[in-house]
């Protein structure tokens, strides 16, 4: 297990509503335009998770911070193309890579994810990153069919955790100690996290 090292150092976060009556065609839009985003610098992968039968979340890892900003332009023009199926405006969130966890399940073997989104009191960050390296994330080591959790801080309040698991019973199996570090963020955070999960359906793996 690492908290830090290679992979993505920054990530671009999406979520949207879209009609489920067209999923199957907006999936083939995805195969589409895989091609687009071949062709972005750096951009190392593309998860799109479903987490509800309406929602989308789709993750992007950069190489740096740099990267991220100079894809803003194909990002936006890619989820253009996707208005068709898309209800409402996308959300979109974006932020630099404050911890990792490597578990025992390999990065391309991630088929189910579970996203958590906390509210912090920004003058208690430190405070908050001193609970988690001090022995939280490592106790994550030992969960079964995990593979990555990635941190990352998307403004000065707002924390972003998204954990990937090999099946949706690792996923579940997990719930409870992921539940205990978060409750243990308590005393910073100022509301209740929110918490999306669900399987992933779409996948684009940079390979060197």
């Amino acid at each position: 297990m690492t908290t830090s090292g290679q992979g993505p150092s920054d990530f671009r976060y999406t979520a949207f509503d879209f009609d489920p009556t067209k999923y199957d065609a907006m999936m083939s839009s995805f195969d589409a335009v895989k091609d687009r985003v071949k062709d972005i610098p750096d951009l190392l992968n593309v998860r799109v998770v479903r987490t509800l039968e309406n929602r989308m979340m789709v993750m992007s890892g950069y190489r740096s911070q740099d990267a991220l900003d100079a894809a803003t332009e194909a990002h936006g023009s890619i989820f253009a193309d996707f208005g068709q199926y898309i209800v409402g405006e996308p959300l979109v969130r974006a932020g630099e890579r404050v911890a990792r966890v490597v578990g025992e399940v390999l990065n391309n073997d991630i088929k189910y994810m579970r996203f958590i989104r906390v509210v912090i009191d920004s003058t208690k960050y430190d405070a908050m990153m001193s609970y988690l390296n001090g022995g939280v994330l490592e106790s994550f080591k030992d969960i079964a069919g995990l593979s990555r959790v990635f941190i990352t801080r998307n403004s000065e309040d707002h924390i972003f955790s998204a954990s990937g698991y090999i099946d949706k019973t690792s996923a579940d199996a997990a719930a409870e100690k992921m539940q205990n570090a978060v409750e243990g963020m308590a005393e910073y955070m100022t509301e209740a996290p929110l918490i999306r999960e669900g399987e992933l359906v779409w996948l684009y793996q940079f390979n060197v």
